[in-house]
């Protein structure tokens, strides 16, 4: 059983025990807490609007929760209501400033909404963060925008950070290293890295997979292009990065 769905259950059976004279009741932050670890479980499953109806019962409960509208942020979102899910970051940055999680995440929205000197801010709080487990993302991120602007070397020092940071899941960094690679055809260092955004916790990456294919074909290793490009419409059949390598394999020689 998930942490969440035991998160989740244990508020339940907390909150029944709650009426009995020998177990203290939860307070409203307790209750704000599990609801708002029942929203993210929601999340995991795929209902955004779920997680939207629990956050809003977690807001009576303490409406100066950060965590609350992060995770609202994170549901609007996934309903493609990019606005929204600004406004909510925002408030989380508002009501904790070093709250590193929420600074990645309106950085990033900010970035997907093309306001680029916006995002900046928030994602280098969260980069810089030497507490924060996950500022690989924000190193990603921060790669990620200045490869869009055109400054590769900039790029390549946060992907480079990101990497060091967290080896094994810096499974973008990896992917858009390989970019930097096969633009400057150094075809050996690209396959490295694409290989890298295809192991282990990366091993649904389909981009990477292509990716691999195309440096691989690149770098005249047709054989394992080949392999590459067959593998990927054997693990991700009827999508479009299955049609991509199709049309690769036709062209090899």
């Amino acid at each position: 059983m998930k942490l969440r769905a035991l998160c989740a259950f244990a508020w339940v059976v907390c909150a029944s025990c709650a009426t009995t004279p020998t177990v203290k009741p939860l307070s409203h932050e307790e209750r704000a807490r599990f609801l708002v670890e029942i929203a993210g479980g929601s999340l995991d499953e795929g209902d955004p609007t779920g997680a939207l109806q629990s956050l809003a019962q977690a807001e009576v409960e303490n409406p100066t929760m950060p965590e609350i509208f992060h995770t609202r942020a994170l549901a609007f979102n996934a309903k493609h209501d990019l606005p929204l899910a600004i406004q909510a970051a925002k408030r989380a940055v508002e009501l904790k400033p070093d709250y590193s999680d929420a600074n990645n995440t309106l950085g990033k929205l900010l970035m997907d909404d093309g306001q680029t000197s916006a995002a900046i801010k928030y994602l280098t709080l969260a980069a810089s963060d030497i507490l924060y487990r996950d500022a690989y993302k924000a190193q990603t991120n921060l790669g990620i925008l200045n490869y869009r602007q055109g400054r590769f070397n900039k790029s390549l020092e946060y992907l480079n950070r990101a990497i060091l940071s967290s080896p094994v899941l810096a499974c973008v960094a990896y992917y858009y290293r390989g970019n930097l690679d096969l633009r400057d055809s150094n075809f050996k260092d690209a396959v490295r890295d694409y290989a890298k955004a295809t192991q282990q916790v990366c091993a649904n990456f389909q981009l990477a997979h292509l990716a691999l294919g195309i440096a691989l074909e690149e770098s005249r290793q047709f054989d394992r292009a080949r392999k590459t490009f067959l593998e990927i419409q054997k693990r991700f059949p009827n999508t479009r990065v299955a049609d991509q390598a199709f049309e690769h394999l036709r062209k090899l020689p």
